[in-house]
């Protein structure tokens, strides 16, 4: 049953990220429109779920506690990104505000209540979003759009570490 529970995690983040189909063409020439699969590496779906699993037995998984899950230690990128300029859909996870609900660095996660009482999301399904310019974030169960410059560097902190950083250039509210 964990499992289960576990795999039915990893599968609603990636099939339920916002679409990144509809744009026009000549600024979808210019970046890469990615979803959080295209994040991990060919094989790497698989390996997750093993790891997962054993998390999972050697742990136990309760929901309803107050122990904070362990996160997966998988920090596999694709080294072909490293450098893009991307955009990718997801829920912005704030370190603090500022004034007026201003950020200046987050995580983009996958999925609403990623890195709360459940293990968060592996390290390749983590964005460290940073911006020298603090941005307006309204709201935080809404999706947005992150875009930027994708890095394959590693950011340890404490809601969940992560394998990409992306120097953000814009954020916008997802619309499909």
């Amino acid at each position: 049953m964990k499992h289960y529970i576990l795999s039915l995690f990893t599968a609603f983040a990636l099939i339920t990220t916002p679409s990144l189909a509809h744009e026009d063409s000549s600024v979808a020439e210019e970046r890469l429109d990615l979803t959080w699969a295209d994040l991990m590496p060919e094989g790497a779906a698989e390996r997750l779920s093993q790891l997962q699993r054993m998390q999972a037995l050697a742990n136990g998984m309760d929901h309803f506690g107050t122990e904070r899950m362990p996160q997966v230690r998988m920090f596999d990128v694709v080294e072909e990104l490293d450098g893009k300029h991307v955009r990718l859909g997801g829920y912005v996870l704030p370190f603090d505000f500022a004034q007026d609900n201003k950020v200046s660095r987050f995580l983009l996660v996958p999925y609403v209540g990623a890195c709360v009482h459940v293990p968060p999301p592996p390290p390749n399904q983590l964005v460290y979003v940073r911006t020298e310019e603090p941005v307006q974030i309204d709201g935080l169960w809404d999706p947005v759009y992150v875009e930027g410059i994708l890095r394959t560097e590693q950011q340890d902190n404490d809601l969940g570490d992560t394998a990409y950083t992306l120097d953000l250039v814009s954020v916008t509210p997802y619309r499909p």
